[in-house]
């Protein structure tokens, strides 16, 4: 029989995503490409290095679900420009060369055929025997299916005005590539539209006027580094044969709205359903759907308004939203009671899957085009439909790790679920689900729901294959591993040490090594960690604390009274105890006390772990 330690090393293994890669038979044989929404940006932009947009407070999400053995990888478009424009750059992307957006898109909306070069390719090995599965958030969603179709069908009046000029058509406007996307998944993505837009006329006057001022100054100054809008089409670029001077009249006399090639005109609801009336549904591509909720119905007037959990710089879009129905929009779509819940920004309905401007979604042979899906039975999904997910609790920037409620396992756990759904298309049917083990964790327990979450996220394991022993102590190594499984981090390179009382062969002391080697802890001593000893929950306090300012999680600032034994708490770690309790992670005991010197327990260790 495995001893307690072994079985906790084994599980943390796995929690550390230590799996084998796809070469010899890991996760995902097909990369997942991510594309950001409106605003957003990719790893090709320095910014994503700094606060990477697949995880912002939450961490480098796509870093840890390659970590897992996936194949993930951060594109990079427009970041106000069109559903098409963003397309047309992510085949440039994907394969590298120059963005073409085709003669005719050119010519209609009167800015230039190329725009911004990729020197190297994002999937060097994409094609029809190694597809990929594409992942967009809000707007990225929308750019998405705008790409799967011109992959699959292109573009006849390209072709046809490539030819007329006597110049080369791009083959992305050739069509015949369905077969290179495997799935396609959204994430709060506003297929057919979005009424913040036609709500919250103030606040999108100011949206707009605001981002194509930035746009300019950004194009022609080293920032475009940081955060490229990659608008060159348009004009937005800083030609070496000007002077500054010229730079400046030119780009700035430059209407860019005008032009009606942009997101923001995408994003309204005739637009939308314009876009969806010439894109279809693919009979070979998997589609899973995403939509999200943070709003709560009003007792009084029936509205939607934002919940307590939604970032507050969506309350008043949200509010808007809320109560803005039984309308017509100027192409004669009506906006129905169904169209008051939403994220932020997005109305959830919008969300499940994209309509036609006749309220239907169609597969090519007739057929609906969607079906619910409860999130848990075990189904073999097919391809040619789209899969609307439960609904996901959350506002609009929390799909993608943002700052309000939403803590780094929960970010975490949603996307390895996310990529298991598509996992589990690939021939294998989906994961079998693991039952609940524990049995000393009753679903009553106060913290089941922890204990719960951290083991279906393989972060921890019982200390025997059927007990949890919530009320045991947690020794200091062990709430390290903890750390490194929810970092999801591989620990392998880690054979070495600051620690004497460490040994090299020590199950925790790659681990331990790691936590030194990050600031995360200092030891007991310079020279000694003291790993089988009951951590302090102060010391817990201090190593979660680091571990959040080593992995970029913002901890929100909210009022909370000071624990009434806050004065016994060491100096040390007293700025780590009011950051976390300030931010909601330790809450204290039932009397208000904090008991800096007490043990702390197995569960007291996964309540804390799931709060960040």
């Amino acid at each position: 029989m495995k001893t307690p330690q072994q079985l906790l090393q084994q599980t943390l293994e796995v929690g550390a995503c230590l799996l084998p890669d796809a070469a010899s038979g890991g996760r995902t044989p097909y990369p997942a490409v991510f594309v950001h929404g409106l605003l957003g940006w990719g790893a090709r932009d320095a910014l994503y290095r700094a606060v990477p947009y697949w995880g912002l407070a939450a961490g480098d999400v796509l870093g840890y679900l390659n970590a897992c053995g996936y194949d993930c990888r951060a594109a990079s478009v427009g970041i106000i420009s069109s559903a098409w424009d963003r397309a047309c750059e992510l085949y440039a992307e994907l394969t590298g060369g120059t963005a073409d957006y085709g003669i005719a898109h050119a010519q209609r909306f009167g800015h230039a055929r190329f725009g911004t070069a990729y020197p190297a390719p994002l999937v060097p090995d994409w094609g029809a025997d190694r597809p990929i599965d594409l992942v967009g958030h809000s707007f990225g969603g929308a750019t998405t299916r705008q790409f799967l179709e011109l992959m699959s069908n292109g573009s006849a009046e390209e072709v046809a005005a490539a030819k007329a000029a006597g110049t080369e058509v791009s083959p992305f406007f050739q069509g015949g590539k369905a077969d290179w996307v495997y799935s396609l998944t959204t994430l709060a993505a506003p297929h057919n539209g979005t009424t913040f837009i036609e709500s919250n006329g103030t606040i999108m006057d100011v949206a707009t006027n605001l981002s194509e001022t930035l746009a300019k100054g950004f194009g022609i100054t080293e920032i475009k580094n940081l955060y490229d809008f990659q608008l060159e089409q348009f004009g937005i670029y800083k030609d070496p044969n000007e002077t500054m001077l010229e730079t400046l009249q030119r780009v700035f006399s430059t209407d860019f709205m005008s032009h009606n090639d942009n997101a923001f005109l995408d994003l309204t609801i005739d637009r939308s359903l314009e876009i969806n009336d010439g894109i279809g549904i693919e009979p070979n591509v998997y589609y899973f759907s995403y939509a999200g909720n943070q709003t709560v119905q009003d007792p009084v007037s029936g509205n939607y308004i934002p919940s307590a959990k939604m970032w507050t710089l969506f309350y008043p879009g949200a509010i808007n939203m809320g109560k803005y129905y039984d309308k017509y929009t100027a192409g004669g779509f009506y906006i129905d009671k169904s169209w008051r819940p939403n994220d932020g920004m997005v109305n959830t309905v919008s969300a499940f899957y994209p309509i036609h401007s006749d309220g239907t979604c169609l597969t090519k042979d007739g057929k609906q085009g969607w079906t619910n899906y409860d999130g848990y039975s075990n189904i073999n999904f097919q391809p040619g439909i789209w899969y609307v997910m439960p609904v996901t609790r959350a506002d609009h920037m929390q799909f993608v790790g943002g700052i309000a409620n939403k803590s780094v396992i929960e970010t975490h756990l949603f996307y390895r679920n996310l990529m298991d759904d598509i996992y589990g298309t690939y021939g294998s049917g989906q994961p079998e689900e693991q039952p609940f083990p524990f049995t000393d964790v009753a679903d009553g327990r106060w913290s089941y729901s922890y204990i719960r979450q951290l083991y279906e996220a393989g972060v921890i394991d019982g200390m025997t294959p059927t007990t949890f022993v919530p009320t045991g102590d947690v020794t200091r190594a062990q709430f390290v591993t903890f750390l490194a499984g929810l970092a999801g981090v591989n620990v392998s390179a880690y054979q070495y040490g600051p620690f004497s009382d460490v040994p090299a062969d020590a199950w925790y002391a790659p681990y331990v090594n790691w936590a030194a080697a990050n600031a995360i802890v200092n030891g007991t001593s310079e020279t000694t960690f003291d790993p089988n000893a009951a951590i302090s929950r102060q010391d817990m306090a201090v190593m979660l604390y680091r571990y959040a300012q080593q992995y970029g999680i913002v901890l929100p600032e909210q009022t909370a009274a000071p624990f009434t034994d806050e004065g016994s708490v060491a100096a040390y770690a007293l700025p780590a105890v009011q950051a976390l309790h300030r931010a909601g992670v330790i809450n204290g005991m039932p009397d208000g006390s904090f008991r800096p010197y007490d043990t702390a327990t197995r569960e007291q260790a996964c309540a804390v772990l799931c709060a960040l």
